[in-house]
């Protein structure tokens, strides 16, 4: 947002700037610089935060697509098991569930958070039974099932 304004405040100076010094194309293209800015800026900046997190997750996790990993809830714990070891996790740790229409994300107060894809679940009515148990411990559920990406 302060990016936003303050290059459309940057190119009404500029604007008010050549008029002052009798340039009036330069103030008229830079007043047109603005009102683009105005409008398309937001566009822009959706675009560019987009890519470059997408890109940043390719990277990063270039390795983990596509590899397949166990979740195993026990009495007290959450554990993952993949290819490069095993994760244990309290249950009360767990303090937000987000459900969107193909996946769970189980957040923890750590800032970890697991993604688990309904449609490769085995056993979804057991997911769904621990999903209600970590809510009763605490955890905030938020339902969103025609949540899209925008």
């Amino acid at each position: 947002m302060r990016s936003w304004i303050m290059t459309t405040l940057l190119f009404l100076c500029l604007a008010y700037l050549f008029y002052r010094s009798d340039n009036s194309l330069l103030g008229n293209l830079f007043l047109v610089y603005a009102g683009i800015s105005t409008v398309l800026f937001p566009f822009y900046t959706r675009w560019r935060y987009k890519k470059h997190y997408l890109k940043f997750i390719r990277d990063t996790y270039k390795n983990r697509f596509g590899e397949t990993c166990d979740i195993e809830f026990t009495e007290d714990n959450i554990v993952t098991r993949d290819k490069s070891g095993e994760l244990k996790i309290n249950k009360g740790e767990i303090e937000e569930i987000n459900e969107i229409q193909n996946h769970y994300f189980l957040k923890a107060r750590s800032g970890m958070a697991f993604i688990v894809p309904k449609s490769t679940t085995t056993d979804i009515e057991s997911l769904k039974r621990e999903i209600v148990a970590l809510t009763a411990n605490g955890a905030k559920h938020s339902i969103e099932l025609d949540w899209k990406w925008k």
